[in-house]
């Protein structure tokens, strides 16, 4: 039902269903919150409900944020995960944490977006840089590439 796409950076969530419905083969984590939650749970989201900063503002209801002990276990099928990157595709480590910012907003908007799935050893679906396109990984692998900061169920 997910379709596999080529990752993008600036290939973005799409404004109506019928580009979201139409052909494409490339794509970020937002257009894949999108795509996820409206094949999988029949919502459509707007791009600036999906866009940071106001999505991580404005969507949705925090049941995870900015825990010391980051848990996975209230979270359901299609809960979204904000989270920084700690490496690269190369398996370099980065900062991506708030301090490395000049404003909250930047930090925000500098967030990657990933899905809960729940199935074992494919927890997580995003797309990302690091695979090349979209794609379902375990939750150790999501981890080894990014330290979740916040989570909401939409």
């Amino acid at each position: 039902m997910l379709r596999d796409f080529r990752y993008k950076f600036n290939e973005g969530p799409f404004n109506t269903e019928r580009e979201l419905n139409g052909e494409w083969d490339l794509g970020n984590c937002r257009r894949a919150v999108q795509l996820y939650l409206y094949k999988l749970k029949g919502i459509f989201l707007k791009p600036e409900q999906i866009l940071c900063p106001e999505a991580y503002k404005e969507t949705g209801h925090f049941i995870s944020e900015n825990e010391s002990e980051f848990s996975f276990t209230h979270f359901s099928d299609g809960d979204v995960i904000y989270a920084e990157g700690v490496k690269n595709k190369n398996g370099e480590d980065l900062d991506r944490s708030l301090p490395s910012f000049e404003t909250r907003d930047e930090y925000l908007i500098s967030l990657h977006t990933a899905l809960f799935t729940g199935e074992k050893d494919k927890e997580i679906w995003h797309a990302t840089a690091v695979e090349g396109g979209s794609c379902y990984w375990s939750l150790d692998k999501f981890l080894t590439y990014y330290k979740p900061v916040a989570a909401k169920p939409i």
